[in-house]
């Protein structure tokens, strides 16, 4: 690391690269956060508009057979209560019933106890379709008392149409049927308005589960079916048909967001709830039945939904960096290239600063800032050149009056170290001289008087010159008494 950043700083093509390669990337990051957040909120919508769609139609569909299963055995019913002095009839009526309505697997024109005394204390009509045919007998035994079941009592309680919840039917005796059936009971009235028994329609609960099974937006979603006490009516878990509601987990585990989700859709409501699913989170679609008091969900997990959200985001982020390590070495390359004779001047410069002014830059031809680098740079080492050249002749015409400058201080030197010793030397040996003038001039003085005007006045001439001589030598000592101390300080 610590040689990749050494050499980061001393190329700037690296430095100019990698710097252009983290503006895109900040570029890149910006504007792909922007369109991340777009593409999930679009795809959340997609899917939830998705999602609704497929359950609304889902249940539309159901709903409309559901209504048909309704409206035919409403006119059939008509038929039964007109036919009720016609016991008989009732077998090829429900058969009828079953031709008619292929969703139907049987029908049951079940009355009361005794209704018909010559049939006896049971009295049911019922047809079943197999899937091959369509077979039909009279039910009712001391082993299979109908009058006792829900799809015979509700509807005779009520005094009205009930979808009655599924139930296992597993009959032993007669027309053997083991399966699972939903009925759409009407109780049957007499021509006095009195409740003498009812009319039911089976449906397979097989048929509602392939049903909601087709409504599949996702790979990994599913459907689930509550009937009108929340036991799972369908569900992906077999297990848990009939013998399980929405409710039983959340009594060993409470589950706040699941026990809304059930009230809700026991309630009849539709909507959408976030629940977790197996410690996945999951976006719940449900919407009730019209008629029947039921309630169909759509289970989708989270990572279904942003699959492509993810898958997109994955494309992109792979894509970016390898476009930004194309780039970085597109970068190198353009920008070296475009450095290169910038990178010789350096080379140039270099030489030059360590006295190498024959050095010589490379005419690019360019017209840009380094092409009018060159040429200034060879203009500017022209002039140092000339410069150079000029500041040499003046060095030698410097170094030659130094050396004359030096002769004269020299002879200047020894003049003054001649003066020095003349004054260091004279004043003494000119003192006695002097001194033997005047006291000879004293003593020719004072021998001869002073009667005879011109010798007084060579006389006095003379003494007067030899002390200003005198003087003159005094001066001279300090003088030279002066320049001693100096020399000895």
């Amino acid at each position: 690391m610590k040689k990749i950043l050494t050499a980061l700083r001393r190329s700037l093509s690296a430095r100019l690269s990698f710097a252009v390669v983290l503006f895109v990337a900040i570029i890149f990051v910006g504007a792909f956060s922007i369109m991340f957040s777009e593409a999930r909120d679009i795809i959340r919508e997609e899917a939830w508009g998705k999602a609704t769609k497929t359950l609304e139609g889902t249940v539309l569909h159901i709903d409309n057979t559901l209504r048909r299963v309704e409206v035919a055995s409403d006119n059939m019913l008509r038929v039964i209560e007109k036919n009720l002095n016609k016991p008989d009839s009732m077998f090829s009526i429900s058969r009828q019933v079953l031709v008619n309505n292929s969703e139907l697997t049987g029908c049951s024109i079940s009355f009361d106890p005794y209704y018909y005394k010559e049939k006896g204390r049971y009295f049911s009509a019922y047809a079943y379709n197999d899937g091959d045919s369509i077979q039909t007998e009279q039910e009712g035994t001391d082993n299979y008392q109908y009058h006792c079941m829900d799809w015979y009592l509700i509807p005779k309680l009520l005094d009205r149409p009930y979808w009655i919840e599924p139930f296992m039917e597993d009959a032993t005796e007669g027309i053997i049927v083991k399966d699972i059936f939903s009925s759409y009971s009407r109780p049957i009235h007499d021509a006095k308005g009195n409740s003498v028994g009812t009319f039911s329609v089976d449906i397979r609960l097989e048929w509602f589960t392939k049903m909601i099974a087709q409504m599949k937006p996702y790979p990994h979603s599913f459907c689930v079916m509550l009937g009108k006490g929340g036991s799972y009516l369908v569900h992906p878990d077999t297990t848990k048909l009939f013998y399980e509601t929405i409710f039983t987990r959340t009594l060993e585990k409470p589950d706040s967001m699941k026990e809304a989700l059930g009230t809700s859709m026991l309630a009849g409501e539709s909507g959408h709830r976030i629940l977790d699913y197996e410690g996945e989170p999951c976006h719940v679609f449900y919407k009730p039945f019209k008629n029947t008091g039921w309630s169909v969900a759509i289970v989708i997990p989270e990572s279904d939904i942003f699959a492509p959200y993810q898958r997109l985001r994955s494309y992109t982020l792979w894509i970016s960096a390898a476009g930004l390590i194309l780039l970085l070495l597109f970068s190198l390359i353009t920008i070296r290239h475009s450095l290169k004779p910038l990178q010789e001047l350096a080379e140039t410069t270099h030489r030059v600063a360590n006295g190498d002014f024959s050095a010589t830059v490379a005419n690019s031809m360019r017209a840009d800032e380094i092409g009018q680098l060159q040429r200034s740079f060879t203009k500017m080492q022209q002039s140092l050149d000339t410069y150079t050249y000029e500041l040499r002749n003046e060095t030698e015409t410097l170094k030659e009056r130094n050396e004359e400058l030096l002769e004269a201080y020299e002879r200047t030197k020894e003049d003054e170290r001649m003066k020095t010793a003349v004054l260091h030397k004279m004043p003494d040996k000119m003192a006695a001289p002097v001194a033997e003038i005047f006291t000879t001039a004293q003593q020719v003085c004072d021998h001869y008087g002073k009667d005879t005007l011109d010798f007084g006045k060579a006389t006095d001439t003379l003494y007067v010159n030899a002390n200003q001589v005198t003087i003159l030598l005094d001066e001279m000592i300090r003088a030279a008494q002066e320049e001693r101390r100096q020399a000895h300080e």
